[in-house]
């Protein structure tokens, strides 16, 4: 049976957690050769995948393969723009709209800053009464005198 102890069990379970399996514990855990009862148990993947040795060589894997797939912030922030230009030259609002959300998401702006805030509008002084009654004044004199003609 394999054991996490291991570096090579580490190295293959890392492998295949981030490659064939898909990122899916289980699946992992069973290609490397564990026991059917072990890729169901949670406390069985919890053991494996909460050792630190996994961890980091989950981590290193991760990092290498951002890397090779140039998924870095900005390559992505570039991908939504020339995205976003191709739909302006298109004329596409759907596809403009779509690529400015994923910018917004990329740089979690994507969440109600506002959230928990309401609007106070203060209220009206007597001053803004005057000032609204002699515009309603002004606006409704010529209506008053056409309908008086």
């Amino acid at each position: 049976m394999p054991s996490v102890r291991e570096d090579s069990t580490v190295e293959a379970l890392a492998r295949a957690f981030c490659g064939e399996a898909k990122r899916s514990k289980g699946e992992a855990m069973r290609i490397v050769g564990y026991a059917e009862s072990s890729c169901k148990s949670g406390q069985a993947m919890k053991d494996v995948y909460d050792n630190l040795r996994v961890k980091s060589a989950i981590a290193r894997i991760d990092a290498v393969q951002a890397q090779i797939g140039h998924r870095t912030v900005e390559n992505l922030d570039s991908m939504y723009q020339k995205g976003f230009d191709v739909a302006e030259t298109q004329k596409n609002p759907t596809g403009m709209a779509t690529n400015t959300t994923g910018i917004a998401r990329l740089y979690g702006m994507d969440r109600d800053a506002g959230a928990g805030h309401e609007d106070k509008i203060p209220p009206m002084t007597e001053e803004d009464r005057k000032v609204l009654t002699g515009l309603g004044k002004a606006l409704d004199g010529p209506k008053l005198a056409k309908e008086t003609a």
